[in-house]
């Protein structure tokens, strides 16, 4: 019963955000650092997914789906002979609000997602684009906004074996 209060809560707040803006800009920026990788085939390779949070608002966290919420998530699509581990999420900072009795995932400021992923043995050499979607739900002190998410590209380059 509580959890269905808890998401009737939440879609009345969602309800009434209507734009999921900060000001002068979105709420969250996702920029890859580095741009580009570079992997020999058969090399793992590694990179972070920066995702910067306006101030005064937050991001739920991967496991925020436990009180109902939309979690973070990140979707990569990659070309064949890429492949990817699951994204390596931070800790996120536990907070207590008022619609749950388990404190919930949040993430704020700044998150650094890490991705480690592998070129296949055979891959020819080239530059490859990587899709990342990165979907989050973000909230301020009064209203939780609606799901939102952005899609941020990124190359590998596969380099011919020294």
């Amino acid at each position: 019963m509580r959890w269905l209060c808890a998401l009737l809560l939440c879609l009345a707040l969602m309800a009434g955000a209507a734009d999921a803006q900060a000001g002068d800009g979105p709420i969250v920026s996702l920029l890859a650092k580095p741009e580009q990788v570079t992997a020999a085939p058969g090399e793992a390779f590694k990179l972070d997914l920066v995702l910067t949070i306006a101030p005064k608002f937050h991001i739920n966290g991967p496991s925020a789906g436990d009180a109902g919420l939309i979690p973070t998530k990140v979707k990569l699509t990659a070309p064949a002979g890429l492949s990817f581990v699951p994204p390596a999420y931070p800790k996120a900072q536990q907070v207590r609000v008022q619609f749950t009795d388990q404190p919930v995932d949040m993430y704020s400021d700044e998150v650094v997602i890490g991705l480690t992923g592998k070129a296949a043995t055979g891959m020819k050499p080239g530059v490859y684009v990587v899709k990342a979607m990165v979907s989050y739900q973000a909230c301020d002190d009064m209203v939780c906004h609606m799901p939102a998410g952005q899609e941020l590209s990124f190359k590998i380059e596969v380099a011919p074996r020294p």
